[in-house]
Order: structure tokens, then C-alpha cells, then sequence
């Protein structure tokens, strides 16, 4: 039996996704006079214009771009950035009164997929399942509790961005006494927590220490002390002993900067030219350096909505990235992946819908959903989060439900419950 890969678990969910969403348009459809008032709420709502403004960028893209194929898909991979803040706009009170109840079902779910991935993994560890690596039957043994084998259904990159939100959800509810910082809760964060280490997105440590650096805070205010303490011990310890147990694999994840000044600088030690790499973050810095030279060829206009990759695959011939090329990689950036597809105006649209809410946010001190900003800002700038459903309908349902949801997180707004993450 053959582990998952990654093409083949992204493509688990999108045939349940898609006719949840079509009922969802449809249920909307059938009520024209909250389509009106709807239309209204996100006509006064800059970030969700926002967000609609790039998908139409993304329909213009397609007059003019070469793979009309890849548009298409793009198209409809996208097409939530226009469903959701159209619908929920539809049922704004309702979703005002329900976030809550919604961030308890999205931190359930996190929960349950990280006891499967665990259960899958022991199961595993425990009762062998052989996989072929060149041709021969190998038992990973350990590593089934790590990185891609850890990860059943979707790509580490992802998961580990839905875990560290819930973390900061898990917070948010107990500060509003939604939740209490009860044995459950923080059985929860803990389970998240090693769940993330292991799965060993750098992006999602990178969040995770944004949380536990938050948490932290929280818990001194909160007179918690000892358990700050305990939880950064643990974690320092829980890290490094990973490091140790996994060596090399879990150690290799952490950027050498060695690696990042020689691709940096285009040569190593030797002086010998520098033009493709097997490392992770060596290969990302030079396609993020292939990217840049795109788009200046593509500045204004960009190249069109289905032509980024294609211009990708074209660019690592033309310098020599072997590996690049062979396995097909897009920019690693949602924010060059959008620059080069649609030129300046994408670009400066998509940065607009960090920018925007965040300042709308942090004025009315919504921190949930400024934590939200900056974890996707975050897995943004490494991935190209947007170019797969399971980046889109992540981003754009919470985007618009946390949109419509601001008044309803802004402590000045919650007279009963004036507490807020």
C-alpha cells in the first residue's frame, strides 16, 4: 500500500466542497430581497470590495492570456472569492450572532483531523505499511509521524495554517468566555501545538511562535506565570528533542544561512555559480529570483490568469533550474504568482486585502482577525496558497465571515461581554 500524495489528498475534499457552495448560491439566489440588502453591506465593506475586485481582475486576465485551460480552472478554483461575501452578506446578523458557534465547529474539525493523522500514524508505525521508494518496499517506521506522512489529507503548508488559526481561535473563545482555559482547552492547544512541530511547516512555526509569544503575554496578564513558563519549556523541549529523534529530516526543514546567502548571491564558496537547488529554501529564493524577472517583462498587465506557471517552467529552462523544472514549481509566492498573472493592478489589489482589513482590525481591536491577516500574509509569502481550493475557500470563507464580523469582535461594540482577543 502506497502512501497519499499530495495531488491525490488536495483533491479529496473539492468534490464535497463544490456542491456545499452551489446550495449555498442557491439558497441565496431564492431570497432576491436579502440579495439587494446584501449587495448593499458589501458596497459599504472596502475589504470585501477588495476581494471581489480581484476575481474580476482574474476574468479580465482571461482576454488576454495563452493557456486558456489553466485560466478556466483558475477561474473556477477562485470562484469563492465572489460566492462567499455575496452570500453571507445576504445573512450578515445571522453570521454575527453564529461566529462563535463557527470557530467551535472550525477548532473541532482541527482537533479531530490531528487525532486521525495520529490514530493513521500509529496505526502505521505499529502495523507496518510498506511503501516503494525506488522500486523498493521500505517501512518509514518513526518518520509516519512526520511532515507528509503525518499529513493524511492535505499538504502540511495547509493544515499547519488551519491549526496555528485555531489555536488563536481557541484564545479568542475563552477570552469572551465562549471557552473556559479548562483541562479540554488546553489539551486542545497542546495537541495543536505538537501537531504543528511535527508537521514541520516552516511557515507554521513560524505562526505557532507568533501564538506561543501571544499566549505567553496573556497568561503573565492573566497572573498565569508558571504556566507561561511551563508551556515555553516544554515547547523549547518538545523542539528540540524533535530535532534530535527526526535528525536529519527535522533539522534539515530549518533554513541554513549558509544556503540562503549563497543563493542569495548567485555562487558558493568555490565561486561556482549557483542555478538550481535541491533545498528547500535555496530552490525557493531562486524561483522567487526567476519570478522577479518575470514580472518586469509582465509588469502592468501581467501575463494573463493562466499563463503564470507556464512562464514559471519557461523561465527555468531559460536559466538552467533543473530541479525547478522538473518538479514543476509555481512561485512559492501568492503575492509573485498574482503579480505576474495580472501585473501591477493584481498585485497591488491582493496586498490591498492584507493592508486594508488589517488597519480596520487593529482600529477596532478585532485581533482575531488581525491574527488571521498576518498568519496568511505569512503562508502567503512562502506558498502560493491561492492557486488550490484548499487556500481559497480557507482564505476567502473566514476573510468574508470575519469582514462581516467586525463590529460584532470590537469590544466597544460587546456591552455584555466587553472582552476580546
Amino acid at each position: 500500500m502506497t502512501l497519499l500524495k499530495f495531488n491525490e489528498r488536495a483533491h479529496i475534499f473539492p468534490p464535497i466542497i463544490a456542491p456545499v457552495i452551489v446550495l449555498l448560491l442557491l439558497n441565496w439566489l431564492s431570497a432576491p430581497k436579502l440579495i439587494v440588502q446584501g449587495i448593499k453591506n458589501n458596497l459599504n465593506n472596502p475589504s470585501l470590495l477588495l476581494m471581489i475586485l480581484l476575481y474580476l481582475l482574474y476574468l479580465l486576465g482571461m482576454l488576454y492570456t495563452s493557456n486558456t485551460k489553466v485560466g478556466f480552472e483558475t477561474i473556477e478554483t477562485k470562484l469563492s472569492f465572489l460566492i462567499f461575501p455575496l452570500v453571507f452578506s445576504a445573512h450578515s446578523q445571522t453570521l454575527k450572532s453564529n461566529i462563535n458557534k463557527y470557530l467551535k465547529l472550525f477548532i473541532c474539525g482541527s482537533v479531530l483531523n490531528a487525532m486521525v493523522c495520529f490514530l493513521w500514524a500509529a496505526y502505521r508505525f505499529f502495523k507496518p505499511v510498506y511503501v516503494e521508494l525506488y522500486g523498493i518496499p521500505y517501512d518509514l517506521g518513526a518518520s509516519y509521524f512526520y511532515y507528509t506522512d503525518l499529513s493524511v489529507f492535505l499538504h502540511p503548508s495547509y493544515i499547519s495554517m488551519y491549526c496555528v488559526f485555531a489555536l488563536f481561535s481557541i484564545l479568542h473563545l475563552v477570552n469572551v468566555d465562549e471557552l473556559k482555559l479548562d483541562l479540554k482547552s488546553v489539551a486542545a492547544i497542546f495537541l495543536l501545538t505538537l501537531f504543528i512541530l511535527l508537521l514541520s511547516s516552516k511557515a507554521g512555526w513560524i505562526g505557532l511562535l507568533l501564538f506561543v509569544l501571544y499566549f505567553f503575554r496573556w497568561l503573565v496578564i492573566k497572573k498565569r506565570t508558571v504556566l507561561a513558563l511551563l508551556m515555553v519549556t516544554l515547547l523549547i523541549g518538545a523542539f528540540t528533542f524533535f530535532n534530535i529523534y527526526f535528525k536529519p529530516r527535522f533539522s534539515t526543514r530549518i533554513p541554513q544561512l549558509s544556503t540562503i546567502t549563497e543563493t542569495i548571491k548567485g555562487s558558493n564558496e568555490e565561486n561556482k555559480k549557483i542555478t538550481t537547488s535541491t533545498d528547500g529554501t535555496g530552490s525557493r529564493i531562486l524561483v522567487w529570483k526567476a519570478a522577479t524577472e518575470i514580472i518586469k517583462d509582465n509588469f502592468w498587465i501581467g501575463a494573463g490568469t493562466g499563463d503564470a506557471k507556464d512562464k514559471m517552467l519557461e523561465k527555468y529552462l531559460e536559466k538552467g533550474m533543473i530541479s525547478e523544472y522538473e518538479n514543476k514549481l509555481n512561485s512559492h509566492n501568492q503575492f509573485l504568482n498574482t503579480f505576474i498573472a495580472l501585473g501591477v493592478f493584481g498585485f497591488i489589489v491582493l496586498l490591498l486585502c492584507f493592508i486594508v482589513p488589517f488597519y480596520f482590525s487593529f482600529k477596532e481591536k478585532a485581533f482575531l482577525f488581525a491574527a488571521f491577516i498576518i498568519i496568511t500574509g505569512i503562508n502567503f509569502s512562502v506558498e502560493s496558497m491561492l492557486e488550490t481550493q484548499a487556500g481559497v475557500i480557507f482564505y476567502a470563507f473566514f476573510y468574508s465571515l470575519l469582514c462581516f464580523n467586525l463590529s460584532n469582535l470590537n469590544p466597544k461594540s460587546q456591552i455584555q461581554n466587553p472582552k476580546s482577543l
